[in-house]
């Protein structure tokens, strides 16, 4: 269950890199209560805000552990300037995204990963992560390796970053980054 996942690895931040439905087919169930609050197995799952921006939702939740009353913030941000082929036209909105995103971790104080996802769970969820990767180096140890951070995503999990223009998008906003 993705609650219970989110809750053991203390992850309380979400990243939806597609919308519930492209091309006329169904991506990504929704996962999520849009109004009011709602029970997946032990969990209970308050809606509190909505922010929608150019580019991406923030959606806030409370999640609550019924069985013992903890309760914790979890902040699902929803990329919406994907393209449904291909890949955007520009990475200057993506990398902002996936600054705005570590930024808000930071901002919080969280110590769990930030668990990523897409329809698949390779294309752009690998493309989110080699950039999250390449652009700490870059900022921490002055290092772009795009080629190597892309190799050992895939010894995890094969296929991250699927596509060859997934691939050239990866470089086209690393070097719009640092332009």
């Amino acid at each position: 269950d993705f609650w219970r996942m989110l809750w053991e690895n203390n992850s309380t931040i979400v990243v939806m890199l597609t919308k519930l439905r492209e091309m006329g087919r169904e991506k990504c169930h929704q996962y999520w209560p849009a109004e009011r609050s709602a029970r997946y197995q032990y969990f209970v799952v308050d809606p509190m805000a909505e922010y929608n921006m150019p580019q991406y939702i923030l959606r806030e939740f409370k999640v609550t552990d019924a069985r013992d009353g903890q309760s914790r913030t979890v902040r699902q941000f929803q990329f919406t300037d994907w393209p449904e082929q291909g890949v955007p036209k520009s990475g200057e909105g993506f990398i902002d995204f996936i600054g705005q995103v570590h930024k808000t971790k930071e901002q919080f104080g969280q110590d769990g990963p930030i668990s990523v996802h897409c329809s698949a769970g390779v294309g752009r969820t690998g493309v989110f992560i080699t950039l999250s990767i390449v652009l700490e180096r870059m900022r921490y140890e002055g290092v772009v390796d795009i080629f190597q951070t892309v190799k050992m995503l895939r010894t995890q999990r094969p296929a991250m970053v699927q596509t060859e223009d997934e691939y050239q998008f990866c470089y086209h906003a690393a070097l719009e980054y640092l332009g």
